[in-house]
């Protein structure tokens, strides 16, 4: 059978279809861990509030510095948040461009399986050519033969 002329492109394709879906798997992990660190902030968020609801007064010293250490966790929050839109931002680049190169590798597999009907094809009038010509050459031999 003749080779695929598009082998190389094919694979090389696939090469790259591979390490852009490596890429997709880590920006998809990064973007779980930067949820769980908002989600962790946010609940940081919830016990200290909950600690001030309960804590039945506080001295005007503590109350202000809890107040401060609120604005900074609200300011990690907002941080966060941030974090989380742009981990998502690289996960659909990386997820758009996965498929973009698994679409052009299915494009080649198409044209590489249509390469591979057509050499079976000539493989298949070849063989029956010679069974055609091998068939002809015992019927003449028979025809010269004297009876």
């Amino acid at each position: 059978m003749g080779v695929f002329p598009l082998q190389v492109l094919l694979e090389h394709s696939r090469h790259r279809m591979e390490a852009a879906e490596r890429l997709l798997r880590m920006t998809k992990r990064k973007e779980e861990q930067a949820n769980q660190q908002l989600l962790a902030l946010r609940g940081y968020k919830l016990e200290y509030q909950s600690r001030l609801a309960g804590s039945g007064g506080m001295d005007i010293v503590l109350l202000r510095d809890f107040y401060a250490f609120m604005v900074k966790l609200d300011s990690a929050i907002a941080h966060q948040d941030g974090e989380v839109v742009k981990a998502h931002a690289h996960w659909q680049a990386a997820r758009q461009a996965w498929m973009e190169l698994r679409q052009k590798v299915k494009a080649y597999e198409v044209l590489a399986q249509r390469h591979d009907s057509q050499e079976r094809l000539k493989q298949e009038k070849r063989e029956q050519r010679l069974t055609d010509e091998a068939a002809l050459h015992k019927h003449a031999a028979r025809q010269e033969e004297p009876h």
